[in-house]
């Protein structure tokens, strides 16, 4: 690895030392971008040969493959804090450092990869699905409301996933794989806990109305925004207990 921190000794300037942990998080620049915009393009291209075989307008195919994306963020992240943060911690960089850089990681890739999906889906609209109906990257006109909102969405659910992998990632770092078990567990009670009293109180109609009728900036945006903004402090109240 190519990256060269200054050592706790030497007084670097705080701005010049998150650049460098981001540059050592840039170091996965390939899986991090060009593997998903590979896997993205081989399903887009089975996806396009199969409504191209096809005669037009029998098949209406809308895979998600697109929300591969998401997933590859949570794991991209969980493997960097493992792979990342002992090597930055033995170089004298502090859990502070390395979790406000990593962040600024996670926003810049969550920025990235929304630019290149609102992008892919205006190409999809303007083309009428790359000529044979596809709809892949783009959501439907009702759900989305407008593009703006359907950016604002990509980026966010994105940064969320980001942030979900950190925080996994900060988990196994700190309590290895009985940490992550019972991160499950708990996630599980506490779902199984939710279904029960929304079974219990007969509030799924009224819940899903209120969605429903909600704006999407609302269930689209803020919501996975509140839910990073509350994921993101776990992440530092795991690491700057973590020691490697």
């Amino acid at each position: 690895m190519s990256t060269v921190l200054a050592p706790p000794s030497a007084a670097a300037p705080a701005r010049s030392r998150l650049t460098a942990v981001a540059r050592v998080h840039a170091q996965n620049w390939q899986i991090a971008f060009l593997w998903p915009i590979g896997i993205l393009a081989v399903i887009a291209g089975i996806t396009w040969t199969v409504l191209a075989l096809v005669p037009r307008g029998s098949a209406e195919v809308n895979t998600g493959g697109a929300s591969f994306v998401f997933f590859f963020g949570l794991v991209l992240f969980a493997q960097s804090v493992n792979q990342f943060f002992p090597f930055v911690s033995g170089l004298g960089v502090t859990r502070w450092e390395f979790f406000r850089a990593t962040t600024a990681v996670v926003v810049i890739h969550a920025l990235l990869f929304g630019t290149l999906m609102i992008a892919l889906s205006a190409v999809e609209r303007v083309t009428d699905g790359f000529g044979v109906g596809m709809r892949l990257f783009s959501l439907s006109a009702p759900v989305a409301g407008s593009v703006v909102t359907e950016f604002a969405f990509f980026v966010t659910v994105i940064a969320l996933a980001n942030t979900v992998g950190v925080l996994a990632g900060a988990i196994y770092l700190r309590w290895r794989a009985v940490g992550m078990w019972a991160t499950g567990l708990l996630a599980t009670l506490a779902l199984g806990v939710v279904v029960v009293v929304f079974t219990w109180q007969s509030w799924w109609v009224p819940v899903g109305t209120a969605i429903a009728d909600a704006p999407r900036s609302v269930t689209m945006v803020l919501l996975p925004l509140a839910l990073t903004a509350l994921a993101t402090p776990g992440v530092w109240a795991v690491l700057r207990r973590t020691t490697v």
